[in-house]
């Protein structure tokens, strides 16, 4: 017999007779042969008969045997457990590191449907994010990136808008190249004298774009952001590192575009060659050639997580604000057509006017400026009875996640579900005048549901919360109380919507809200509190509120843009109680914005500061939060 551990065997004279005999005697119970001399020999482990018959195992040996056994199965589990383990623990620094370090599952960049979601591996923790709008109407030096930004330090850069102005010349329009072909055209609805003649000139964009990426104070920032980089050793035209790669920029450059750099001042998803003039300012950022930004189907909305996977995780939404922009609504600039504009043929937005309430639109006879606020929103929600109707959420509670999911029309009085067959009922696309677009909408519901960070960043080229929001057109405000012309208090149920978005969400999984912002050539903070009593409570329906929503606002890069000298008036003015150093508090010199994240102390510091000279990265404005409960500290 085979044995592997040294069996002991029953040997004697006659063995193979007596064995036969004793298992007799056994089966029969009794033992009746004679008695027989035996010896234990202990047999080797290399058996001298191979194909001998095998004998039982002794009890001994059978619990031997099973012990091993236990024992090699307990092994066999913990290395399996071990290797599950280290497999699961690569997984998660894989989307941790987005596949930087030879990972197995590669989560670098996960596209979404109608925007997008990348995941990185700083080298570092985030630790600080500056951020700014407004160039420079034309070519000229920008003091700003070598005497205030670089000496900042700041861990990453986000563009919110107005980067370069690809609507005007690459010269001011003054009296001395007044006759130049560059400011000289016949207006339509989209150019105006003299310095909009080259609204929506493709070539006239890419120049521009890359006389601001070769400027010499914002290359000196690249090659802070991005070492390595030195355009002039490429000798390419224009050579843009990739901003969102940190292998090539460990200080990422990113952004989104407001409407200077989209294209027209003021403009909208009716832009002539919109896919196009969106490559640019793409390109202005050196975003790679096949990312779904660059889609034709969709804005160049996205999503970047910084500090993935720790308590120091900061979500930046980037939102395009143009794309799927409607026209503005009728009544935000209506009575000012009718009663200022279209009275004067010779005014510099006469065309303007007659495109957005006579000439445009799908019929050509009623007008390009967006009804579906007025007719809906602003009249038949408001109308008895109207709550009880199926499309009330859809069409009128700006709170309820149903808002806008579904394009509506009324007629005679009542509201219907759109009928894709008539053109004029789907020319608004929505129940209301949209900013997003229904699909950006669903894509921001997405995100912000599966975001645990404890910072939300909303990086907004247009003006969330404006400094005239809260009246009417009338004589006295010349029929522009209602809103600035661009912001998102011209739209008010999307602003509403958007607001009641952030503070659902926040409401189901925490996290404090800040929102970056450009456009108005001047910088402040605001701050948006829950509750009622503010001067701005009713409008912004805060009552059920959960959290504060700010706004840090860094605009006016240059002199060209920045006005030194400006008064506290007109938009300039905030009489709602938003500003946290009141009414004419904001910053009027060239700045840039800064968020200093202190985790130690769980605390977040919103800044302002200078841009140029003795004032270059001084703080002139500040707040400072907790990240725990999202309230100043």
């Amino acid at each position: 017999m085979s044995s592997l551990f040294g069996e002991r065997l029953w040997r004697s004279g006659s063995e193979r007779e007596q064995t036969q005999r004793l298992n007799a005697d056994f089966r029969n119970g009794v033992s009746s042969g004679p008695p027989f001399e035996t010896e234990i020999v202990d047999i080797p482990l290399t058996p001298s008969n191979p194909g001998a018959a095998a004998g039982p195992l002794s009890p001994r040996s059978q619990r031997l045997g099973y012990a091993r056994s236990i024992c090699a199965a307990v092994i066999f589990v913990l290395l399996l457990a071990t290797m599950v383990a280290l497999l699961l623990a690569t997984i998660l620094r894989c989307r941790r590191e987005g596949a930087a370090w030879g990972c197995l599952v590669p989560m670098k960049a996960v596209a979404e449907p109608w925007g997008g979601s990348s995941l990185w591996p700083p080298k570092k923790v985030l630790s600080s994010l500056a951020f700014g709008s407004c160039s420079a109407y034309d070519v000229r030096q920008q003091p700003i990136w070598e005497q205030g930004i670089i000496p900042s330090q700041p861990d990453a850069w986000v563009w919110l808008g107005d980067m370069f102005y690809a609507d005007e010349p690459p010269f001011a329009c003054s009296p001395a190249n007044i006759n130049s072909p560059m400011c000289q055209c016949t207006p339509t609805w989209y150019r105006a004298l003299p310095f909009m003649c080259l609204a929506g000139n493709q070539d006239n964009a890419r120049d521009k774009m890359v006389a601001q990426v070769q400027q010499p104070g914002y290359q000196a920032f690249l090659r802070y952001a991005c070492p390595g980089f030195d355009a002039a050793a490429s000798g390419a035209a224009v050579t843009v590192p990739p901003g969102d790669d940190l292998e090539a920029c460990p200080r990422p450059v990113l952004g989104v575009y407001d409407d200077h750099d989209y294209g027209i001042n003021n403009f909208n998803r009716r832009l002539p060659s919109k896919h196009s003039m969106k490559q640019v300012f793409l390109d202005a950022l050196g975003v790679p050639a096949g990312s779904p930004r660059r889609a034709a189907q969709q804005g160049i909305q996205w999503a970047y997580k910084l500090n993935p996977g720790s308590r120091q995780e900061v979500d930046l939404l980037l939102l395009d604000e143009r794309y799927e922009r409607a026209p503005l609504p009728c009544e935000a600039r209506g009575d000012w057509c009718r009663n200022i504009v279209l009275k004067d043929s010779s005014h510099r937005v006469y065309a303007w006017c007659q495109d957005y309430l006579l000439t445009g639109g799908a019929a050509g006879s009623d007008g390009s400026c967006c009804k579906a606020d007025g007719a809906i929103y602003n009249v038949w929600c408001k109308q008895e009875g109207s709550q009880g109707d199926s499309l009330w959420q859809v069409a009128c509670n700006a709170s309820s996640p149903q808002f806008g999911q579904q394009p509506v029309y009324v007629t005679n009085g009542s509201l219907h579900a759109s009928d894709a067959d008539f053109a004029a009922q789907t020319e608004e696309r929505s129940s209301f005048c949209e900013l997003l677009g229904a699909p950006q909408r669903r894509w921001l519901e997405g995100v912000l549901a599966s975001s645990r960070a404890p910072v939300k960043l909303i990086a907004s080229g247009s003006v969330l919360f404006g400094s005239s929001g809260l009246g009417n057109n009338s004589a006295e405000n010349s029929w522009q109380g209602w809103c600035s012309g661009d912001d998102w208090d011209c739209y008010r149920p999307a602003q509403l919507n958007l607001l009641h978005t952030l503070q659902r969400h926040a409401a189901a999984t925490g996290g404090c809200y800040i929102v970056l912002t450009g456009d108005y050539h001047y910088s402040d903070i605001k701050v948006a509190r829950p509750g009622s009593g503010a001067n701005y409570s009713a409008i912004y329906d805060t009552a059920a509120w959960v959290t504060p929503i700010y706004q840090v606002m860094a605009s006016g890069m240059s002199n060209s843009t920045a006005r030194p000298d400006a008064p506290c008036e007109g938009y300039r003015r905030e009489a709602s109680g938003l500003r946290i150093d009141g009414e004419c508090g904001f910053v009027k010199v060239p700045a840039f914005g800064m968020l200093v994240f202190d985790w130690d102390r769980r605390q977040l510091s919103m800044q302002i500061r200078g841009g140029e000279g003795a004032g270059g990265g001084k703080v002139l404005q500040q707040l400072t939060i907790s990240l725990d409960t999202c309230q100043p500290v």
